[in-house]
């Protein structure tokens, strides 16, 4: 039987949820935060087949997520390539974590690859973003420390349903004045919103800094096993230290004591976002891989 794609929808979140529990590669494209808020900028399709989730994507080119489910073999990937040569077009998997790569290269030896380090996650330890500790930590102490000094009536709460509207204010606030010609920037910020309308629905928490009655920062994210997901951060530069304090914040806010490691993303190749992630010292870089299987 033919794999038949439906396009992927807020209402299909419930039901395919099952399917993102286990994520053991510990990329953010394997969470259902990631792949349902960056599901129209990629027009996501989805299938569900003998117990196994298909996902297609058909932007910037058609391209198929690894199977997900609990008993995911090479005939899974033979349905992708089934599917694939009935439309004659290649087949390509593309979020591939390093351990999926290694295992689709046993089975289609002459598949072709391809990674680039701007899609690369940044991982870090949670206790090193809770505590900051260490000299090689100094840098982000003092950050901090500034700001403390400079709005000592700073406060950090959680997101409820009566403060929302305050982080959803900032976030675009936030867009109108960094406006940026990037088709990826203005969809973050649009699902950003939407994530704030549907927190329960997308079972995302989040997180705002102020400075005085000031918002300065906003943070949304999720926990799966013993990783915990930043998929949306942003902050008023111009207040001194407010990125390192709203990290630091968020994670001593909803690490529990099982959460081992803080994912924070992709840099997609923008040199600020680079150095300022690196400064953080991240324990691992997680690649990901397109693979053409052949």
């Amino acid at each position: 039987m033919e794999l038949e794609f439906n396009k992927l929808t807020l209402d299909c979140m419930d039901s395919l949820r099952q399917y993102f529990v286990d994520n053991q590669c510990r990329i953010c494209d394997c969470t259902v935060g990631s792949t349902f808020m960056w599901r129209d900028f990629h027009n996501t399709e989805y299938a569900v087949e003998d117990g196994i989730l298909y996902l297609k994507v058909t932007h910037p080119e058609l391209a198929f997520g690894p199977p997900r489910g609990y008993d995911v073999n090479k005939s899974s990937y033979e349905r992708i390539i089934s599917y694939c040569d009935s439309i004659k077009a290649p087949t390509m998997i593309r979020s591939v974590s390093h351990a999926v790569y290694e295992h689709l290269l046993e089975m289609y030896p002459g598949s072709e690859a391809r990674t680039d380090r701007a899609w690369s996650d940044y991982l870090y330890l949670a206790s090193d973003m809770k505590n900051l500790e260490g000299r090689k930590y100094s840098g982000q102490r003092n950050h901090i420390n500034r700001f403390m000094r400079e709005y000592p009536a700073w406060t950090f709460e959680r997101i409820t349903a009566e403060n929302k509207q305050n982080a959803a204010a900032f976030i675009e606030k936030n867009a109108r004045e960094n406006i940026k010609d990037s088709p990826i920037y203005n969809e973050g910020t649009a699902k950003a919103l939407e994530v704030l309308d549907n927190l329960d629905h997308y079972k995302q928490f989040g997180g705002i800094l102020y400075a005085g009655n000031e918002v300065v920062g906003v943070s949304l994210g999720e926990l799966v096993d013993d990783t915990l997901y930043i998929h949306t951060e942003k902050a008023d530069v111009s207040h001194h230290g407010s990125y390192p304090m709203l990290m630091n914040q968020f994670a001593n806010s909803y690490s529990t004591e099982e959460t081992i490691y803080i994912n924070r993303e992709e840099d997609d190749g923008v040199e600020g976002l680079r150095t300022s992630k690196l400064a953080l010292h991240p324990v691992e870089l997680l690649d990901k891989y397109k693979v053409l299987l052949k």
